[in-house]
């Protein structure tokens, strides 16, 4: 049941297979089976979840009913098929480890039935016991007698007397495939690339190697002190990281395409912050780097908003959004935004005010903060926040004058 258990828990409720959206469903389609009420469906957490299947299914701690409920959900559809593969290896393994057990039972009662034989019975057992001898110094002979011959038959060319060598060592006749030519050929499996940004916390000096997938221009973040940044999304072949850079010289370095190693970074709020130069490098690096199509759609592409409203407040947004409308009150700007799943309000203050963005805009944001206010969730911009409007609407234009006589470098 541990095993099932593992199952259940690192693979199928964990963020990067079920996000909050799909896990509150999981949820929803247990409520009667697991006696759920209204406050554990909205506190339970995935450890306490896969704790309840335990606890109400402990045959296979739930693993078979969690299958079961992903198969009906479109999106788990390909998790229900991976957790019945893992469900098959565990029995695999089950089945093995019995046969191993009986084996070992029946090799122990010959000992132990001899012990307790009478002199008779153990005198019958004593000529077997020589025999065995007997036809393992015969195989011996035998197999020393078919070494000398190969010895003997070396300087032949080879495959001249196959017949007479089987049984012998031999040298294998297809080449073992040395460790790099056959992990070039592997790629990762779609169903194990994450869907979310990796996070890292804390100061780390392990260099990564990553390939550089997306870059905004550097923009000014802080007017009083002239501070400058841009944002960067890089990826391994098998997950996705979004970063700060503020050091603007780098910008050289982060290409779209271009493999770099990145060293002596800080994670922070689920960004990886690079501030010196002597930090990334692209000397000396894996330009044969595969990033595969589902991992970059996924590390560029924009979340639908009804999955946002499942999301956790203070998470950071990424997304190009359609805008509907627009407000000034103050020193702020709302936003509406909207995509076929959904409405929600952007919330803009500070240097992006400086923006021109009307209705009917595709905008770009970057680093933007969810949050809420009353009934309202919001998309929030904060200091490091980036904004790019990608589309005017017809008979208007963009004039990057008017930010930079603001003192503002242009955000597209």
């Amino acid at each position: 049941m541990s095993e099932y258990k593992t199952i259940v828990l690192q693979q199928g409720l964990e963020d990067v297979a079920v996000d909050d959206y799909q896990f509150r469903k999981i949820k929803s389609l247990l409520r009667k089976e697991l006696n759920l009420t209204k406050k554990m469906q909205d506190d339970y957490d995935r450890i306490q979840m896969a704790d309840l299947l335990e606890d109400t299914f402990p045959k296979d701690a739930g693993l078979d009913k969690l299958i079961e409920v992903c198969q009906s959900i479109k999106d788990l559809e390909d998790l229900a098929q991976r957790l019945k593969t893992e469900r098959g290896k565990v029995k695999v393994q089950k089945k093995g480890k019995n046969k191993t057990a009986v084996k070992r039972r029946k090799q122990e009662e010959p000992s132990s039935s001899r012990s307790l034989s009478t002199d008779n019975e153990s005198d019958k057992s004593e000529p077997s016991a020589q025999e065995m001898r007997k036809e393992t110094i015969k195989i011996e002979g035998s197999k020393k007698m078919k070494l000398t011959q190969e010895q003997t038959q070396l300087p032949e060319p080879s495959g001249s007397n196959t017949q007479k060598d089987e049984g012998c060592l031999q040298t294998p006749q297809k080449p073992i495939p040395t460790p790099s030519s056959s992990s070039s050929n592997k790629t990762p499996n779609n169903g194990n690339l994450p869907k979310k940004p990796s996070k890292i916390e804390g100061h780390h000096r392990v260099a990564k190697e990553v390939m550089v997938l997306k870059v905004t221009e550097p923009f000014t973040y802080d007017l009083i002190n002239n501070k400058r940044m841009f944002h960067a999304t890089v990826a391994t072949e098998t997950e996705f990281f979004r970063v700060k850079v503020f050091d603007t010289a780098l910008k050289n370095k982060f290409i779209p395409q271009n493999v770099i190693t990145i060293s002596d970074y800080t994670g922070v709020s689920g960004f990886l912050e690079i501030r010196k130069a002597s930090c990334v490098s692209d000397d000396n690096v894996n330009q044969t780097m595969v990033i595969s199509n589902t991992l970059r759609r996924r590390a560029n592409g924009t979340p639908k908003i009804k999955d946002l409203f499942s999301q956790t407040k203070g998470t950071y947004v990424n997304g190009e959004f359609e805008v509907t409308k627009k407000n000034e009150r103050g020193d702020f700007i709302y936003y509406g935004i909207e995509d076929d799943t959904g409405k929600m309000e952007v919330v803009v203050s500070g240097p992006l005010t400086c923006i021109k963005c009307e209705p009917g805009n595709k905008v770009q944001l970057i680093c933007f903060q969810l949050t809420s206010r009353e009934d309202t969730w919001q998309l929030k911009s904060v200091r490091h926040s980036y904004m790019q409007v990608s589309s005017m609407p017809e008979g208007r234009s963009f004039n990057p004058d008017s930010i930079m006589n603001t003192s503002l470098e242009p955000y597209f």
